[in-house]
């Protein structure tokens, strides 16, 4: 089912004073039942102005709780299976920050979680932040996020798998890298459960941009909860399963599209954003008014089939003419006067101008 875009809506949008060193993407698709990870950001070490919280739903539910502590709500009004990636985007585009970080949105966030993403990316010194791609390690376990915990060290009294390289659960990377290689792929194979944000990271990482794993002292905590079609320890959703079994294409449950793009090296997403691309694109600097002529002639669909034969068609009849106009003057007299009267000017540029202009 492909999304409407114009289905995007900001129900609230605070900007506090200079702009945030960090923005903060927190999707929901209407099965977020807690909403403590909003607390235990509102607990960072640093001036709440340093960062932003994104608060994105993928279908249409307002929650007060985002209202009240996020500086961005959005939804998204998605319709059938969620798309993720579509979500990122419109986290990405209402960010400000230098750094964006897209997360659980049902986490518990270590006090030093944003000060430590400050540090890696040496934000606030004066510099340009340093380009990384920077993946955080996510404690899980299968007991339920308990009532009136407000003490990081309540963390001590439960069971917790040992880490391992959960690429899906939380990234950050500066906001310019992000959008300078076309944000999050919006290819419908990323809908549902089958994606995450490692799509982005792993095309950063092939641009040259080197990866990095984050200090597992400042790790995010997940508890388990029900209404969720993902596993911690023991379980898995039915939900889950068929999707993961028959419904999208995956090795070892990452996207195959996204692995096919680490495998081969590739840097665009195979469906970008419009909206990325155009921010994308007006960031390009040229050398000179002539290449910027070229550089402007189509929009990200690129030339349609029929233009490409119509340019090849009228080529292969300049190619004739110059060639057999000798043995055949009075055939290419009249076909030069008539091209004259149907294509006034170069060729090309009629072809450009004409056919580019009718199409938009």
């Amino acid at each position: 089912m492909k999304q409407s875009r114009n289905n995007i809506k900001a129900h609230k949008a605070v900007e506090r004073g200079p702009l945030p060193k960090v923005s903060l993407i927190l999707l929901d698709w209407t099965c977020r039942e807690r909403f403590f990870a909003l607390d235990w950001l509102s607990k960072q070490d640093v001036p709440r102005e340093e960062y932003e919280i994104i608060w994105v739903e993928l279908y249409d539910r307002v929650v007060p709780e985002a209202m009240e502590k996020a500086d961005v709500v959005i939804t998204c009004g998605q319709k059938g299976r969620y798309h993720k990636h579509a979500g990122y985007n419109a986290g990405l585009l209402k960010a400000r920050g230098e750094v964006i970080t897209v997360c659980d949105s049902d986490a518990v966030f270590p006090p030093d979680f944003i000060t430590s993403i400050k540090e890696k990316f040496n934000l606030g010194r004066g510099r340009d932040p340093k380009s990384i791609v920077l993946m955080h390690y996510e404690r899980r376990t299968n007991s339920t996020y308990p009532d009136g915990m407000t003490d990081i060290k309540g963390l001590d009294d439960f069971e917790w798998v040992p880490l391992w390289h959960n690429v899906g659960a939380c990234v950050s990377v500066r906001y310019d890298d992000a959008v300078r290689f076309g944000g999050f792929d919006e290819h419908e194979s990323f809908r549902g459960y089958i994606c995450g944000p490692y799509e982005l990271a792993w095309r950063l990482v092939n641009a040259g941009i080197p990866e990095e794993w984050h200090d597992p002292g400042v790790t995010l905590w997940h508890f388990m909860h029900a209404n969720i079609d993902n596993y911690n320890i023991r379980g898995i959703s039915f939900d889950a399963l068929f999707e993961i079994a028959f419904m999208r294409p995956h090795l070892k449950e990452h996207a195959f599209n996204a692995v096919e793009a680490f495998s081969t090296g590739r840097l665009l997403p195979l469906n970008e954003n419009p909206k990325v691309h155009d921010i994308r694109m007006s960031r390009r600097k040229f050398g000179s008014s002539y290449e910027k002529e070229y550089a402007t002639k189509t929009g990200p669909e690129g030339f349609s089939r029929g233009e490409v034969l119509l340019m090849r068609v009228f080529y292969f009849g300049e190619f004739l003419r110059e060639h057999l106009q000798p043995r055949f003057p009075l055939f290419f007299k009249a076909y030069g006067r008539l091209m004259d009267k149907l294509l006034p000017g170069s060729l090309m540029d009629w072809w450009i101008y004409k056919i580019k202009g009718a199409s938009k």
